[in-house]
């Protein structure tokens, strides 16, 4: 009988493997069964294994956040000896960085003996959008001139791209949308692999096991409508109902081409409700803007009724659905400190308060943390299948699927239309 390798909070038997990208072997209620927990990647393992398993899927319906391997007796000398390497990893590599040790006081000590400086690059709708997170950090941290440059994530990556080619890097910190750079920045050597306090309380789907990035806040998009101007129409419950012929003129959306999550939301519609939902909802006279704040702007102003692939601001009489099984999405906004920062130790400064019990209750929306109770709810969004926490990581690593996915809908709505919301901000913003 396979003897227990590694201890961990959620399994009673675990062992992480770290190869680019993470997985966990767990040992389930038999011998004979092994459960193989993907995380930060769409990799099919069963694919690495030995031919004689059989994989299925359980967890959520219809998603493959688990795998099942069920293997023949004839394979436990074989996994004796894999396991056996896989605790070694662990010791070599997942371990390698301990969980940052200094307080907060003798943090901000050493950014400032740095220079007390701070770039940070944010994906984001429009400037003044992290302004909250820029006061309070500024608030706590007087002494740090806290620069946070917001604009869409997929401009963000390709300038930190062009600026590490040009030897020219402005950001020390980096938080995007663009889950998919992170792991590809970590496998080149081009992320500070650092573990702030708290790292291991952050929910496993959101951290980089050798402490490359981690997720430090959640964002969740879906639809919403202003119960004050239905008229004493019976209000929208799900995408199907936006097709009906009293919605008509009546909606906003972030247009699906400009942004992947609003993307992933249509995707989720799709293969719910089938392509004949997109072309009747085409045909709705829909107002497609770009910035996911949009929607919820025209709804909340009273221009539109009802707004698709957007976040709720908590405004008067708008609700926001994500309830009657209707499918949505959360995702950690992953955050990195680039190896060539100029402001290291400003930058660990801002990744500890970023996940302190104290800034995850009251700065931002929903916290990241598994030991602390949800923000906005009786549950986390990881703990929910609807909103799709673990999906729309592979989604984003699969960039041909999102491709093909992205200039499908252009065949629908057309292309997207007007000028990014943040303006154009070249190369160099921060300079």
């Amino acid at each position: 009988m396979l003897q227990p390798l590694c201890r961990h909070r959620r399994y009673r038997y675990l062992v992480n493997i770290q190869a680019g990208a993470g997985w966990s072997l767990t040992r389930a209620a038999t011998v004979q069964q092994l459960v193989v927990s993907p995380q930060n990647t769409g990799t099919d393992y069963a694919n690495y294994l030995p031919s004689p398993i059989l994989a299925t899927n359980h967890k959520c319906p219809s998603k493959h956040a688990f795998t099942t391997i069920t293997h023949q007796p004839t394979f436990m000398k074989f996994f004796a000896t894999f396991t056996t390497a896989c605790c070694a990893l662990l010791a070599t590599y997942a371990f390698a960085v301990e969980e940052e040790t200094k307080s907060i006081d003798q943090l901000y000590a050493d950014a400032i003996t740095e220079g007390g400086k701070l770039v940070m690059y944010h994906g984001g709708d429009f400037s003044m959008q992290q302004e909250s997170l820029h006061e309070a950090f500024t608030a706590a941290f007087p002494e740090i001139n806290f620069t946070l440059i917001v604009d869409y994530s997929k401009y963000h990556n390709v300038r930190i791209d062009n600026q590490l080619e040009t030897d020219t890097l402005m950001p020390d910190l980096v938080a995007l949308q663009t889950l998919q750079d992170f792991p590809r920045w970590a496998q080149e050597g081009k992320l500070l692999e650092y573990k702030p306090a708290n790292f291991s309380q952050v929910y496993d789907g959101f951290r980089d096991q050798r402490g490359a990035y981690m997720a430090y806040m959640m964002f969740t998009f879906s639809f919403l409508y202003d119960s004050s101007v239905l008229g004493g129409v019976a209000a929208p419950v799900s995408p199907a109902n936006l097709v009906e012929p009293q919605w008509t003129g009546k909606i906003a959306s972030t247009h699906p081409t400009d942004d992947d999550a609003v993307l992933f939301v249509y995707k989720l519609y799709v293969e719910k409700y089938g392509w004949n939902w997109v072309e009747d909802f085409a045909n709705q006279n829909v107002t497609f803007r770009r910035g996911s704040n949009t929607a919820n702007d025209l709804v909340v102003a009273k221009d539109k009724v009802v707004g698709v692939g957007t976040y709720t601001t908590g405004a008067p009489n708008v609700t926001f659905v994500t309830d009657n099984g209707n499918e949505y999405l959360a995702w950690g906004q992953r955050i990195a400190i680039l190896n060539k920062a100029k402001h290291p130790a400003a930058a660990k400064l801002f990744m500890n308060w970023a996940i302190s019990e104290e800034v995850q209750k009251t700065v931002v929306a929903e916290n990241v943390r598994v030991d602390l109770a949800a923000n906005g709810g009786s549950s986390h969004p990881w703990e929910i299948c609807k909103a799709n926490v673990d999906e729309f990581p592979k989604f984003m690593a699969d960039r041909e699927s999102v491709e093909q996915w992205r200039q499908t809908f252009a065949l629908y709505f057309g292309e997207v239309q007007g000028e990014p919301t943040p303006g154009f901000l070249g190369l160099y913003p921060g300079l």
